[in-house]
């Protein structure tokens, strides 16, 4: 027993000290693995974003003539502040030129005249070096800021050499993330340094945020022989102290994020621990008794941090993922409004020069006109489905009747299914009227058609067959209502019973990651409970799936929007100024007017029309476009008429469709482009009524 009182106790601190020391190990070990992970992240993100914002910038510059770059300063300065206004980590974007000056800034406007040719990146590019330049710790000139410098090097419109654009990036927001990251952990350091050892910044208690790796150093050892991460154990060259380290670069610079932590922090604390059962080693069994309750909670411990980690990880990534989702989807609807805006413009010239033709040529010739003119109502349409896909497109209810709108998607669904797919779309004759907006049915079913391909990947049928579903209830406290059912059902792999009470919710998505938005079904939802209707979905996995779509009828009647094409149009008799800044817009639709019986009168800019007023001319209407040049755009020519002459009657008209239901509410007439000369001649006469009413 006598023995057994010293062995036991011996016995128990032995075990508890290798694993504790063990544990140590490995814990500061996982600490200082994940604390690179998310530095590492971290600065990944912010190269990746100012590398965007330089691609931006190289856009403008690459390839122009010098002095022409200098004449539009302001233009670049307001370009280059846009891009890093919602950039916290940007400390500025500068061009210079071929000899170092200053071209334009993201910071300041006008740059004061300042040479750069003696900077270290400009002497880079200069010497012919290519790609992306990380400068060493620089103090801004002009703001005395600490930062790092991202540059690379653009070519003048002779092919030489052109300048350099340079991106700072603030010190001070690594270090700001890095305080944060290590609030918890007082014995972790956080370095973020360039290949050669220069330090940009660094977080450690005690250590200055500068400096400089010795070549010496352990870690700058292992960047020399090549190697792009390692863990490793050695005496840190900054503050001389013994830490277990671990270094990633990020992406293809010369770019290093470090993670160290010291091990004589970890070890005292476990010495304090081994001296401590030392002195209840007298007693084998209490000691014992209180190992085995240490060792149960710091296990519970352990666990309940793990599963916090996970728990919050998860939560990140789906944040993250929704975030990129959005920025995606906006990114899409800009690309698609700008395109639409443009590609309008070019359907309204040819339009008007078809229905100018159209009065002028033969008999002979009128099957040519009505086939081109058949081409660009196409266009238009498929201009409308583009805005109606990227979300853009104003939502303009109406009433439809689905036997004479529904076949026509067919053209819209068929290549998106591929030849593999077969499509059958059927309505039936006595289907009641709907009262929705036909855009957002259209993206209702494209989203519809895009899951049923992709569950079908070797081939397979889908049908969308049209029907009165007779009434059916909306809730607890309302009514039955008569319904019409839109019934999407395809032959695929079909969706598990586990996934169907989830798959409308937003960002939900049962395929494979990346190969899924999780927004298609949140938006067909979306869509019937806007018109007060619902959406069901069954499915038999290996058999197919089946959504339907129940939308409420209405006894209204759907009628025509446009006037009849072939309508004779009755002179106007009107004085119209026409401000217009695409000159093949006003040279078709000058004409047009004229045809019309109006008296036009056409300048390019609506500052001109507002010298035009001031002067005293009195058109009966002002027909502007919004989007123009100058310090003026149409919608502010509206708002000073409104408010010097209220009489005035204005009527603007703009390609980008977002605009339509906004200007609408300021309570201006708009017109979409393309409008057709039915269109035009029905907007300017319900003015000319007006007048004469008024008269």
């Amino acid at each position: 027993m006598a023995f057994l009182s010293v062995a036991v106790p011996l016995a128990i601190y032995a075990i508890f000290g290798v694993v504790g020391f063990l544990r140590a190990t490995d814990e500061t070990d996982a600490r200082v693995s994940r604390s690179l992970r998310v530095a590492h992240e971290h600065a990944s993100k912010v190269m990746a974003t100012s590398e965007a914002v330089m691609e931006k910038a190289f856009s403008l510059v690459d390839g122009k003539n010098p002095q022409a770059l200098r004449s539009i300063e302001a233009f670049l300065h307001e370009e280059l502040r846009k891009r890093s206004v919602d950039q916290p980590q940007i400390q500025s974007i500068l061009i210079l030129d071929a000899q170092g000056r200053p071209i334009a800034s993201s910071r300041l406007f006008p740059f004061p005249r300042v040479d750069f040719f003696d900077g270290e990146y400009f002497q880079y590019h200069l010497q012919g070096r290519p790609g992306v330049h990380l400068s060493k710790p620089l103090v801004t000139r002009t703001s005395n800021e600490r930062v790092l410098n991202a540059s690379v090097a653009f070519k003048d419109d002779a092919g030489q050499f052109g300048g350099v654009i340079n991106v700072a990036l603030l010190t001070s927001y690594f270090h700001e993330l890095y305080g944060d990251l290590v609030a918890d952990e007082p014995n972790l350091a956080v370095t973020l340094f360039r290949g050669d050892g220069e330090v940009y910044t660094r977080w450690a208690q005690g250590a200055t945020p500068s400096g400089k790796l010795q070549p010496d150093a352990p870690v700058m050892q292992r960047v020399r022989a090549g190697e792009d991460s390692a863990r490793l154990q050695g005496i840190s060259s900054i503050d001389q102290q013994e830490r277990i380290i671990a270094y990633r670069k990020v992406g293809g610079y010369p770019l290093y994020v470090a993670t160290a932590m010291r091990l004589n922090v970890p070890l005292r604390e476990l010495l304090q621990q081994l001296a401590l059962l030392f002195a209840m080693g007298a007693l084998p069994v209490a000691a014992l008794v209180v190992t085995a309750r240490a060792a149960l909670r710091s296990a519970r411990a352990a666990h309940s941090t793990l599963q916090d980690l996970e728990r919050e990880t998860e939560s990140r990534q789906r944040a993250e993922e929704a975030l990129r989702q959005a920025q995606k989807l906006e990114a899409l609807g800009r690309l698609t409004g700008g395109v639409a805006h443009d590609f309008n413009n070019a359907l309204m010239v040819i339009s008007n020069n078809l229905h100018l033709l159209k009065r002028s040529v033969s008999q002979a010739g009128l099957q040519q006109i009505e086939s081109s003119a058949r081409a660009v109502k196409s266009a238009t349409n498929l201009t409308r489905q583009l805005l109606a896909f990227s979300r853009r497109q104003p939502l303009v209810a109406e009433y439809v009747r689905l036997q004479d709108k529904l076949p026509a998607i067919r053209d819209l669904i068929a290549p998106v299914l591929g030849s593999r797919v077969r499509l059958d779309v059927q309505v039936q004759p006595d289907t009641a009227p709907v009262f929705l907006d036909m855009s957002e049915l259209e993206l209702a079913l494209l989203n519809l058609s895009i899951n049923a391909r992709d569950a079908m990947p070797t081939g397979g049928a889908l049908s969308i067959h049209v029907r009165n579903a007779g009434p059916r209830p909306l809730g607890p406290q309302r009514e039955d209502t008569r319904m019409v059912v839109i019934e999407v059902s395809d032959t695929g792999s079909g969706i598990a019973q586990a996934d169907l009470d989830k798959v409308f919710e937003p960002f939900f998505t049962p395929k494979p990651l990346g190969e899924g938005t999780g927004l298609g079904l949140s938006q067909v939802y979306g869509f019937c409970q806007g018109v007060g209707g619902y959406a069901e979905i069954s499915s038999d996995v290996g058999k197919g799936t089946q959504v339907s779509l129940y939308l409420p009828s209405t006894a209204a009647q759907a009628t025509a929007n446009e006037p009849a094409p072939d309508a004779p149009l009755k002179p106007l008799g009107m004085r119209l100024l026409l401000v217009e800044d695409n000159d093949e817009v006003a040279e078709s639709l000058v004409p047009l007017l004229q045809s019309l019986g109006c008296n036009v009168t056409r300048v390019d800019r609506a500052d001109k029309a507002a010298r035009l007023m001031e002067e005293g001319q009195q058109p009966d209407l002002v027909l502007s476009d919004v989007m123009m040049p100058g310090t003026l755009n149409g919608e502010g020519l509206a708002r000073l008429i409104r408010e010097k002459w209220p009489a005035q009657r204005v009527l603007l008209m703009t390609g980008y469709a977002e605009q339509l239901a906004r200007i609408s509410q300021l309570g201006f007439d708009v017109l979409p482009k393309p409008c057709t000369p039915q269109m035009l001649h029905a907007a300017i006469g319900k003015f000319a009524a007006s007048a004469h009413r008024s008269g």
